[in-house]
């Protein structure tokens, strides 16, 4: 699924937990509307509308919002790739991105001090949501 945000495409993956009982049912985009009728749609609107509570409009999408196949999703995965490891190997011009890491240490990026700066792990269980922020909005699809 393609979103278009601030001029970029910004893909989406529809994917599977390996372990989920519908995994072997689920191999391409089309097997999903099978199984699950309803669930690209609903994906859909959701990623349309999701920003709107913050004030941003409403997201728009190449194709007509249309979910493109396993073999279109795995040429985007891998043009992605190549052209991250083309980023971080310092062969393209970054354009004012900042690409100073604490993990890659091959990279001419990678900063010993960022990855010393890193706290270590907190053992502490997680903290209570706080009910200012766990809301739910819905936004009617009806004009």
């Amino acid at each position: 699924m393609a979103l278009l945000d601030e001029g970029e495409t910004d893909w989406k993956v529809i994917v599977i937990d390996i372990n989920d009982p519908l995994a072997p049912k689920l191999n391409d985009i089309e097997d999903v509307e099978k199984h699950l009728p309803g669930l690209l749609r609903a994906t859909n609107e959701w990623f349309r509308i999701y920003k709107i509570p913050d004030g941003k409009p409403e997201n728009q999408f190449a194709f007509s919002g249309e979910c493109k196949n396993k073999k279109y999703a795995d040429e985007i995965i891998e043009e992605c790739n190549v052209a991250w490891k083309s980023l971080i190997g310092g062969s393209v011009d970054p354009k004012g991105i900042e690409l100073t890491n604490s993990t890659l240490t091959n990279s001419a990026s990678y900063s010993t001090a960022a990855a010393e700066a890193i706290p270590a792990a907190n053992p502490l269980p997680a903290a209570p949501i706080d009910k200012s922020v766990d809301k739910w909005f819905f936004i009617s699809g009806s004009a």
